[in-house]
């Protein structure tokens, strides 16, 4: 299944996911996003900062082509601090929506509409954690 093929899949999903969870799962065990191989190209504008729901703060940059997104993300309840993470995908109408879906363990997702955001994580042990977000709040 491609990527994009994945995120109108679990775009609806996603959607419904529970706003907490019951215990803070670890950070993801991947390549900072500043070490990490990626073909597409970034503007040199700064990333928008989203700040959301739980005190969380997201950093988000598309890349000009809008086919991927970095994130810096930083959820107390996760205990993450600056976790970099890049994600792939797209942008449908106003819709933009990416996920990462390389580790086994956990996927990741990011979706954006106008001003607003959502970050939400799913592991393999069915654990779920989403936040809601907003530029500049």
């Amino acid at each position: 299944m491609n990527t994009l093929t994945k995120v109108a899949v679990a775009l609806p999903a996603l959607a419904l996911l529970s706003a907490c969870a019951t215990t803070a799962p670890t950070a993801p065990n991947n390549t900072p996003a500043s070490e990490s191989v990626t073909d597409a190209a970034y503007d040199r504008m700064a990333p928008a900062p989203y700040t959301c729901t739980d005190d969380s703060k997201i950093m988000a940059k598309q890349s000009i082509n809008k086919n991927q997104v970095m994130l810096n993300a930083t959820l107390p309840k996760l205990k993450w601090a600056d976790q970099p993470i890049i994600l792939n995908g797209g942008v449908k109408g106003d819709t933009a929506s990416y996920v990462n879906d390389s580790n086994p363990e956990v996927v990741y997702a990011w979706h954006m509409k106008g001003d607003k955001g959502i970050f939400a994580t799913k592991w393999a042990n069915g654990k779920e954690y989403q936040v809601n977000c907003q530029i500049g709040r």
